[in-house]
């Protein structure tokens, strides 16, 4: 068939087999959603930490609750503090006003150090609660208000955005299925933790029972923290729980559908008025409610309430703070994150109004009724506005372009803008204006929640402009409903 001058050609050898191919792991795989966003599900929590994803939950709540007797607990101890150290009521709120600047700053660190450093979210608690305890202590025994605003401050601020934030971030992970009821808890766990202090901080606090109180207290919350803190570290990235099938969860109808994708800080910032409304609602909300919490008991007692109403009343401050957090994540899932957010913003201005009307002479049920509306409204704005963030621009979970800011930690930062214009509006009220105007002062307050509420209704998420460059995303005129 070939000539002889040819040599024969090679024998052709037969292909090789093909290359077996890797079943899956069992435990984790990665799928993708309609929308293309990534899961990896598996393996379960169990088996990577050793405890049960409800295990998780519970220490984590239980390092959030140790902490907040710095927020909600500072209020009720600063007649005893003037007292005691014989300050001004301002020298006494600078103290908690630092506290309040720094620890609203510190929602983007925990995220941070995770990332470019050796502290993981364990180690940021046990570090925040260290801290904590260090300021619990320099209040009760520094009589140096420089010294006071220093140690309880910027050693407390710190320490308790470490711990809060720590703590939101190992529930965003964890929880990625219904991380909006989630975050209400670590919220709720932070309000509630100090609810059976706050008695005792009103009535059986005294000058002489300051500096032991302190330290007591101190050794709580750090033997507290570590238990919450210890092994504690995140889940991995784009983690999904293997009992849940994500495709489903991403399927299902729901009031606030979750992000397409992931936006970059520059890309929401450019979106429209989404994230510039965001921001301002916590810093107005954050403003009423720590107003209110410092105010309302110096207010209270200085037009003769009896310390024993004054305890029930901000007692009842503190409980629905936490517990409305709860209950308002809740309805959020069904009735939308906006509406709810709304609606909850404008019965605080309302409520604040009935305090200031029924502060001096009103009947305590319906003081304690008010209490208990302005603590829901202030304190469920914190998840609802980050789970808004998350469902606007998303969560950088899902391996879209990267991210380089932590923009739920930073629309949360706003607190601090909040704190500053809550307790200097405080500092301001009791030190300057004579003591016939400070009713109406708490009345002037409602307009900040009415104005966050206003900002709240008009809320609208980005929608997709495929014709602009580098795939960014505007809400203008032709803007989806929340």
């Amino acid at each position: 068939m070939f000539p002889r001058h040819l040599p024969e050609p090679p024998a052709r050898r037969p292909p090789p087999p093909p290359a077996p191919v890797a079943a899956p792991a069992a435990d984790a795989s990665d799928v993708r959603d309609w929308l293309g966003r990534r899961y990896t599900v598996g393996p379960s929590a169990r088996e990577l930490t050793g405890l049960s994803r409800p295990a998780l939950l519970l220490r984590i709540l239980l390092a959030a609750a140790a902490v907040g007797v710095l927020q909600f607990g500072y209020g009720a101890a600063v007649p005893v503090l003037i007292a005691a150290h014989g300050w001004s009521p301002a020298q006494a709120l600078v103290p908690f006003l630092v506290w309040a600047l720094v620890q609203g700053s510190f929602a983007p660190v925990p995220r941070l150090l995770g990332a470019r450093g050796p502290a993981g979210p364990g180690a940021a608690i046990l570090l925040g609660t260290a801290l904590c305890a260090a300021a619990l202590y320099t209040v009760g025994h520094a009589s140096d208000p420089l010294a006071a605003a220093a140690g309880y401050g910027l050693l407390g601020g710190a320490g308790a955005g470490l711990v809060y934030h720590s703590c939101a971030d190992l529930v965003e992970g964890w929880f990625p299925d219904r991380h909006t009821v989630r975050l209400g808890a670590v919220g709720g766990a932070f309000a509630l933790g100090p609810v059976p202090l706050l008695p005792a901080l009103v009535l059986g606090l005294s000058p002489e029972s300051l500096a032991a109180a302190s330290t007591a207290l101190a050794l709580g919350v750090l033997a507290l923290g570590a238990a919450g803190g210890i092994g504690q570290r995140g889940a991995p990235a784009h983690w999904w729980p293997p009992e849940r099938d994500p495709r489903a969860a991403a399927l299902r109808r729901s009031a606030d559908p979750p992000a397409a994708r992931d936006f970059s800080a520059g890309q929401a910032w450019a979106s429209g008025r989404s994230l510039p409304a965001l921001h301002t609602i916590v810093a107005l909300s954050g403003a009423v409610g720590l107003f209110t919490l410092v105010a309302l008991p110096a207010l209270a007692l200085g037009l003769g309430r009896d310390p024993t109403e004054v305890a029930t009343v901000i007692t009842a401050f503190a409980l629905a703070s936490g517990l409305g957090r709860l209950a308002a994540s809740v309805v959020a899932e069904r009735a939308g994150r906006r509406r709810t957010l709304a609606v909850l913003l404008a019965a605080t201005a309302l409520g604040q109004a009935g305090l200031a009307a029924a502060i001096q002479d009103g009947p305590l049920p319906l003081l304690v009724c008010l209490g208990l509306v302005v603590g829901v409204g202030t304190g469920s704005c914190y998840p609802l506005t980050r789970a808004i963030t998350e469902g606007h621009f998303g969560a950088g979970r899902h391996g879209g372009p990267g991210r380089p800011a932590d923009l739920p930690g930073l629309v949360h930062g706003s607190k601090a803008v909040g704190g500053l214009l809550g307790v200097g509006g405080a500092i301001a009220l009791l030190s300057l204006l004579p003591a016939g105007s400070h009713a109406a002062g708490l009345a002037v307050s409602a307009l900040l929640p009415a104005s966050a509420a206003v900002l709240a209704a008009r809320l609208r998420r980005p929608l997709p402009i495929r014709t602009l460059p580098h795939g960014v995303w505007t809400a203008g005129r032709r803007s989806a409903p929340m």
